[in-house]
């Protein structure tokens, strides 16, 4: 009975197997919904392989985060036009337990290319980029070692994998900052001396190591809660923004870029006292395009006289040489997953207030110069429809189980409020993703 459901596994696994590396087509007849689909003959191949180390007492052990967290994936890394397998298993009676093998396409077969092996209890993610500048990719992977430390390590790939980097970090960050046109890795750690810094890993002269370093004005455990975004300052620069969360629950941000003369440096350092100069009260958000002009936006909540972020939020870019501007003022309303672009003309009088009616309406009131110019609902339950065509209210969007609804006030046309205003200015929250 046990071999039985085991079979029954595996072939459960190779059709989700297939439907991975295929992709999803709808049906073209009746009589297909109840057939079961043909594997190609090299994913059956390769499915058997996989379902031989699963015999073998493996088990799957997929990257936690970033984008590639798939348990097999399919990445063509030599650049031939064809995909290679690679897939991440876990053995815990290994002396290193953590396993990636890779399997190069080969006719109609799959054949095991290498395996690369590490200690640690897990596989935070994966990368994909040419580091060497030769057309082929590497793999950037993050090892959680224990629940304190992380390292990343960079391994081109051949019949025997070699590792060209290695070192600990908290976070980690793949980058073209200094114009040769060849990612390069800028890791987050502490230095030999405790000192917070990032050091810029660039392929060089045959091999990679460390071409500049920059100090960190925060600490480790303050950017193991925050965040590392990458973008355009203003004008054509490309930086990093690190931005750490203090124990006081402010934002400070560290500004990472590249220059001819100087190498890595930290426009938001101050060279007085060492630590960061954009330091602004925390409300959940990170640096951001806010206002898609393709340049890197940073937040800086406004708080109330007890000190509370009210949710409006003044938007800041940096140029190269670190001066700062604010080109955007928005309302984030964090808990109704959306927010609001304020006009111009309303920045230094704007005002918000929220209000719940029942559990399934909240009510968002604008007002500029304490007057009430219009209102935006943020709607759930059952008979939300109903209600968002209550009174005057238009509806802005629809999303599973909400909807978001407005209404501008009969004041609201003496501030240039409109019901096209209310919709050109609303936007949703998206999700983000954190880089290493």
């Amino acid at each position: 009975m046990r071999m039985h459901l085991k079979k029954l596994w595996l072939l459960g696994a190779a059709l989700a197997l297939s439907w991975t590396l295929a992709g999803c087509t709808a049906p073209s007849s009746a009589e297909s919904l109840f057939t079961l689909p043909k594997l190609p003959i090299e994913y059956t191949d390769l499915s058997r392989q996989i379902g031989e180390l699963i015999d073998e007492g493996y088990e799957y052990a997929s990257p936690t985060s970033g984008r590639n967290i798939q348990s097999v994936q399919m990445v063509d890394l030599d650049g031939d036009g064809d995909e290679e397998a690679v897939a991440f298993f876990r053995r815990s009676s290994d002396e290193k337990p953590l396993k990636i093998f890779i399997f190069r396409a080969n006719n109609d077969t799959y054949d095991p290319l290498c395996t690369i092996e590490s200690s640690g209890t897990g596989v935070d993610s994966v990368a994909y980029r040419d580091l060497t500048g030769d057309g082929k990719q590497e793999l950037v992977v993050g090892w959680r070692i224990s629940s304190d430390v992380q390292a990343v390590a960079a391994y081109t790939v051949s019949a025997e994998p070699k590792l060209l980097m290695q070192s600990s970090c908290v976070r980690y960050s793949i980058e073209e900052l200094d114009g040769d046109g060849i990612p390069s890795l800028l890791i987050f750690r502490l230095d030999d001396e405790g000192n917070s810094v990032a050091e810029f890993y660039s392929w060089h002269n045959g091999k990679m190591g460390v071409s500049y370093t920059t100090n960190l004005s925060g600490t480790m455990a303050e950017l193991s809660r925050g965040s590392v975004v990458s973008g355009r300052l203003s004008g054509t620069k490309q930086a990093v923004f690190v931005t750490g969360v203090t124990e006081q629950n402010a934002a400070a941000t560290d500004i990472i870029t590249y220059r001819e003369e100087q190498g890595l440096v930290n426009l938001a350092i101050s060279q007085q006292t060492g630590s960061s100069r954009v330091v602004f009260p925390y409300m959940q958000l990170r640096p951001q395009d806010i206002n898609r002009d393709g340049m890197i936006d940073v937040p800086c909540p406004r708080s109330d006289e007890n000190g509370q972020p009210t949710g409006v939020v003044d938007w800041i870019d940096f140029d190269e040489e670190g001066e700062d501007s604010r080109v955007l003022t928005t309302y984030h309303h964090l808990a109704g997953g959306w927010y609001f672009i304020v006009p111009e003309e309303w920045t230094d009088q704007i005002q918000v207030t929220n209000a719940e009616h029942g559990n399934y309406e909240i009510q968002t009131t604008l007002l500029v110069d304490d007057t009430q110019v219009g209102a935006i609902y943020t709607l759930t339950g059952e008979n939300r429809e109903n209600r968002a065509q209550r009174g005057n209210r238009i509806v802005l969007k629809r999303q599973i189980g909400t909807i978001y609804a407005a209404e501008a006030y009969a004041a609201g046309a003496d501030f240039g409020l409109t019901e096209d205003l209310l919709r050109q200015n609303f936007r949703l929250i998206a999700n983000q993703w954190t880089n290493g």
